[in-house]
């Protein structure tokens, strides 16, 4: 029995988007698409910025409670394109089925 010891690499999960990927909301959600999920954890419970954690919000909760709502707009945000905030209401206000 070998009483040597062998030395684990430890690996740290990114605490912040970087600077590159901050310019709206659909960079971000582009880019904590392609992450691990143990990064987009780490982002939501240390990121100072609340559009980072807006963001990991929405990946988190598509993932978790396999919201289809969430997923969707996820989608609709990395292959269409960037789309502002207010359109996604209205485009969500007018899809909406009244009964």
């Amino acid at each position: 029995m070998s009483t040597d010891l062998e030395l684990v690499q430890r690996r740290n999960w990114r605490q912040a988007i970087p600077k590159e990927h901050r310019q709206s909301l659909d960079t971000r959600i582009n880019w904590l698409y392609n992450q691990r999920f143990g990064t987009v954890q780490t982002i939501w419970s240390e990121s100072s910025d609340m559009l980072d954690r807006t963001a990991a919000s929405l990946i988190m909760q598509a993932i978790l409670e396999k919201d289809l709502d969430s997923i969707e707009q996820i989608y609709k945000r990395l292959e269409g394109g960037a789309i502002a905030d207010t359109d996604v209401l209205k485009r969500q206000e007018s899809q909406t089925i009244r009964v």
